[in-house]
């Protein structure tokens, strides 16, 4: 069982990084969630003034009383400017799908009984599972948009669908 953990994992982790970057990189999907503000040097300037540290921040930290409105924020800062070298970002999106690949794949190996393609669907049950519990708490709470919120959820899908193809065939084959 260890060698078809360790191979589901490997497969599994390396296909759905390869489908997470195709995604960001060559599909317009993503970039067309996302807004930008009117006068990004006015925000940055603001942001630089008024954020002491990098990190996430909230906006309003609590309800305001009064009858002024008050723009909501959920961001996270980095104050440096971004890395042009992004090896160890990419280095570490890889070593977290082949993580939860692993996990995955151990989760299939418990599967007994199941064919190919109820594999498959188990694996894309967890992937759904997973995106709702990571995803749809930032549409609730923080407003992220509905647009947004889907689309991760398609990527996390057809993302784990790729791998669970993989995957669902190592473990077969075990």
């Amino acid at each position: 069982m260890c060698k078809t953990v360790l191979k589901g994992g490997i497969l599994g982790g390396i296909i759905s990084f390869l489908w997470y970057s195709l995604s960001w990189m060559l599909l317009p999907w993503h970039t067309t969630t996302l807004l930008s503000f009117k006068n990004e040097s006015a925000i940055a300037q603001a942001i630089t003034a008024n954020a002491p540290t990098s990190g996430v921040y909230l906006m309003p930290m609590q309800q305001t009383t009064t009858n002024q409105t008050v723009p909501q924020i959920f961001a996270a800062i980095h104050l440096e400017s971004m890395p042009t070298n992004m090896t160890s970002a990419i280095i570490t999106g890889l070593i977290v799908q082949i993580v939860t690949a692993f996990l995955v794949t151990w989760l299939l190996c418990k599967t007994k009984g199941l064919t190919y393609w109820g594999r498959v669907r188990f694996t894309l049950v967890f992937a759904l599972a997973a995106a709702i519990l990571s995803e749809i708490p930032y549409w609730n709470w923080f407003g992220f948009s509905l647009s947004f919120t889907l689309v991760q959820i398609a990527d996390v899908i057809i993302a784990w669908f790729f791998a669970a193809l993989a995957m669902a065939k190592v473990v077969e084959n075990s």
